[in-house]
């Protein structure tokens, strides 16, 4: 019986001893890739204030003021520009003709047999409710 006993204690110890050399190298592989997360967040929140950086060069008032000057040649917004009432809103110019702008519209096999044609109207009411009454009324 001492045989057994000593058996099965030598067998507790080499269990024991075997899960615990198992958990320390599972503790160590955890550390090991919370210290990489680590590293790699340190990375990128210098990626970041590096991008801040250049996002606020990129964005400073005088240079995009060059840049305008340079490529766009955009100006402020003008009264003259501001338009009080529909009407004075101009109409646009079509600088490709009407067969182009049918053509790049997709055409169905078939036209619908209750399809009217749709005529466009410079707008005379001097409302914006009006305006939409008569588109309503065209459909």
């Amino acid at each position: 019986m001492t045989k057994l006993g000593a058996i099965f204690w030598l067998g507790l110890v080499l269990v024991s001893g075997f899960t615990t050399f198992k958990v320390k190298y599972a503790v160590q592989d955890i550390d090991d890739a919370l210290t990489r997360v680590r590293k790699q967040t340190i990375v990128e929140q210098q990626e970041i204030r590096v991008l801040k950086a250049e996002w606020t060069y990129l964005n400073q008032p005088e240079r995009l003021a060059e840049m305008n000057r340079h490529h766009l040649q955009l100006a402020p917004m003008t009264v003259r520009q501001l338009q009080h009432r529909i009407d004075d809103i101009p109409w646009r110019t079509l600088s490709a003709g009407p067969d182009l702008l049918l053509a790049a519209s997709p055409v169905p096999a078939a036209p619908p047999a209750r399809a009217a044609p749709v005529q466009l109207v410079k707008a005379t009411p001097g409302s914006l409710d009006a305006l939409i009454a008569q588109i309503a009324q065209a459909r």
